[in-house]
């Protein structure tokens, strides 16, 4: 275990902490260390969105989770654990700050994904590297060598809360581009419509791209993996329409009058998470009978999607099964509302 985190094995706490969580307790040494090692980070870090929930003598199930992941990341990539909890702590300082706020969702998406990295089914030789540099300088989120096969997994997570205010206001949302001509069409009969968010998707697929780029082509696969909240129709859309998709033919993204090709991506991941992170943090019962803020849905009318690219390698299915995903196309999903790609939605 690393230094910093030794102090915290003698530390007397550990015996005496007061929580309805059943399984905190001294038999979980790793997880206590790290639980009392963010808490003191999150406490001595000026204001901060966790103050509360730290100060409590009561241990809050979700960030007793997360010291587990972080035990969990640390055993298998060390330094790692300590990086969550020292990212956590930075986190504070001016008051109520709503870009500090978007940070940590990030943190927590970042630790969510990575996490079900790391649990995937490895063989027992797997290697794993957080944040390889390639030969290019760039560094994807992961590096799973696994005899071989090469396995980079970048994560992304949009900043959501002014896209999530206008859309519980909007009378009408445009999930996808279709042509400039409807979206105008639109707006003159409506002052709030809600335009695509498929700039941030593009975004994603540009800096994952690059940084998968420096890594050769071998036996493998390279993922990107998109956090999101319950909307999902709006990546799945940004990546899939039939009008403008970004892994389609029709894509608004060009170059040269033709669509930009992202070579070095295998395949999308779309997990609905964030607003799972929202409801935790703010006290509420999680959706899809979670069992804390970092579990898949337990709800089988709310997996995750799994979106390969049309130039990319086949992925084994343990990836996808290691993010409760469906393939896009499934016919479990095409009568499911969220999973399909409404050109406009009238709010009522």
């Amino acid at each position: 275990m690393h230094p910093d985190l030794q102090l915290f094995y003698s530390d007397a706490r550990r015996f005496t902490l007061s929580t309805p969580v059943p399984h905190c307790s001294a038999k979980c040494p790793d997880t206590v260390t790290f639980y009392l090692a963010a808490r003191d980070l999150v406490l001595q870090s000026g204001w901060h969105w966790l103050g509360y929930l730290y100060s409590s003598p009561h241990v809050d199930i979700n960030l007793w989770k997360f010291a587990n992941l972080c035990a969990r990341a640390e055993r298998k990539v060390p330094g790692l654990g300590l990086r969550y909890i020292k990212e956590l702590g930075y986190l504070g300082g001016p008051e109520r700050n709503e870009r500090r706020y978007e940070q940590m969702l990030q943190l927590f998406a970042e630790v969510f994904a990575i996490d079900k990295i790391l649990g995937m089914t490895w063989s027992s030789s797997a290697q794993f590297f957080f944040e390889p540099r390639g030969e290019n300088g760039l560094r994807p989120e992961v590096r799973v060598v696994d005899g071989g096969d090469a396995y980079n997994f970048e994560v992304k997570a949009p900043s959501l809360l002014s896209h999530q205010r206008l859309r519980a206001r909007a009378s009408v949302q445009l999930p996808v581009r279709i042509t400039q001509e409807f979206t105008t069409s639109v707006q003159l009969n409506n002052s709030d419509v809600l335009l695509p968010r498929d700039n941030p998707v593009k975004d994603f697929l540009v800096s994952a791209d690059k940084k998968f780029a420096g890594f050769s082509r071998d036996t493998g696969a390279n993922i990107l993996i998109i956090v999101w909240d319950d909307f999902i129709y709006e990546p799945i859309g940004s990546l899939l329409s039939e009008f403008s998709g970004l892994l389609t033919s029709n894509s608004f993204h060009t170059s040269g009058g033709a669509p930009v090709i992202y070579e070095n991506i295998d395949a999308v991941i779309c997990a609905r998470q964030m607003n799972v992170f929202q409801e935790a943090l703010a006290e509420r019962s999680l959706p899809d009978d979670r069992l804390d803020m970092f579990s898949l849905s337990r709800n089988p009318l709310t997996p995750n999607v799994f979106i390969p690219t049309p130039w990319g390698n086949a992925c084994p299915t343990f990836i996808s099964e290691g993010f409760g995903a469906l393939m896009h196309n499934d016919e479990r999903l095409q009568v499911i509302a969220e999973y399909r790609i409404p050109e406009y939605i009238f709010y009522v």
